[in-house]
């Protein structure tokens, strides 16, 4: 069938995805030369055959997580921004530089699901963070503005309970004043029990992409034993 040829009443066409090709980008002194989505998945035994080290973002899902991706690979719309927060329903693989996958999860809280469906969604994701031996470190994202609510530091607690590295990250840098901005990370940092203030940043003026992007490589060159 030619691509353009439409498929017959009831048969689905099976056509290739479209490739794309990007010019070269610098995001935060980190040069990307290729970033493909690879696969979707809703269940462990259906992720990436290639193994290769995995970072994974979490956050609410109203934090701006696929936008933060976005800027973060040098794509406006690899990872796609739902105009209804809690689109992201599975485990979607980002394949950097053919080295390394960026995972966008499904957002904590799962807006605009049942309850069973919520369920089986962090149960899904609880089972890929323990027994996922590629997973190498999980970024949690947290509007600076809210400065952390009960079911992210319960989430955190939880991740952190499976011997996963977790790195917060405050987000929306760019919609909080000074007051409010400062107002955040120290909430933020007492919250969660950081030492310091949390990395913040802006996926709009592309701001702390570049310790981000410095924290993630030194995560993946680390040898995890923790896993096994």
């Amino acid at each position: 069938m030619m691509p353009n040829e439409k498929a017959p009443k009831g048969v689905k066409a099976n056509l290739p995805p479209k490739t794309v090709h990007h010019a070269p980008v610098m995001v935060g002194g980190y040069k990307i030369v290729s970033a493909e989505f690879v696969k979707g998945s809703t269940s462990i035994k259906h992720l990436p055959e290639e193994r290769l080290p995995q970072i994974a973002f979490l956050g609410r899902s109203n934090v701006g997580k696929s936008s933060l991706m976005n800027a973060l690979m040098g794509r406006k719309d690899l990872v796609k921004v739902g105009r209804t927060p809690g689109k992201t329903r599975e485990l979607n693989f980002f394949k950097v530089n053919n080295q390394f996958f960026l995972v966008d999860l499904p957002g904590v809280g799962f807006a605009k699901v049942s309850n069973s469906k919520r369920d089986q969604m962090a149960d899904f994701i609880r089972e890929y963070v323990e027994k996922c031996k590629d997973l190498k470190g999980l970024v949690y994202l947290v509007d600076v503005r809210h400065g952390g609510h009960a079911i992210d530091i319960e989430t955190v607690e939880a991740i952190r309970a499976t011997g996963c590295p977790v790195l917060i990250v405050a987000s929306k840098r760019d919609k909080a004043n000074q007051s409010e901005l400062a107002k955040g990370l120290r909430s933020i940092r007492e919250k969660f029990g950081l030492e310091e203030n949390p990395l913040c940043v802006s996926s709009l003026k592309k701001f702390g992409l570049d310790q981000l992007w410095q924290n993630i490589l030194e995560a993946i060159e680390q040898v995890d034993d923790q896993k096994g």
